[in-house]
């Protein structure tokens, strides 16, 4: 159930974050995409959740998640992804 929350989550704040990501990507590059995904992007995300989705912070409470907890999941995933992502561009380039 929890993972379940947090793979949610996951999905909602990055639905704003990808977006933001690949517009930044094509006008600077592939590299600084990666980077803005994992640092900057996720302040994007949290906003447009903030804005968009803010009432379903109550079930994340219930279960036991606060905002920072969240955040920090998000952003060890976001993190995760970008050096992995960072890895092959290395390898492929």
């Amino acid at each position: 159930m929890y993972n379940k929350a947090i793979s949610k989550y996951f999905l909602d704040i990055n639905m704003f974050n990808v977006p933001f990501c690949l517009i930044f990507g094509l006008i600077s590059g592939i590299l600084w995409s990666v980077v803005i995904f994992s640092s900057f992007g996720i302040l994007i995300g949290y906003l447009g959740f903030q804005t968009f989705k803010k009432n379903e912070y109550y079930a994340y409470y219930n279960l036991g998640f606060t905002k920072t907890d969240l955040l920090k999941k998000v952003w060890l995933l976001n993190m995760a992804i970008s050096i992995l992502l960072f890895l092959i561009y290395i390898i492929f380039r």
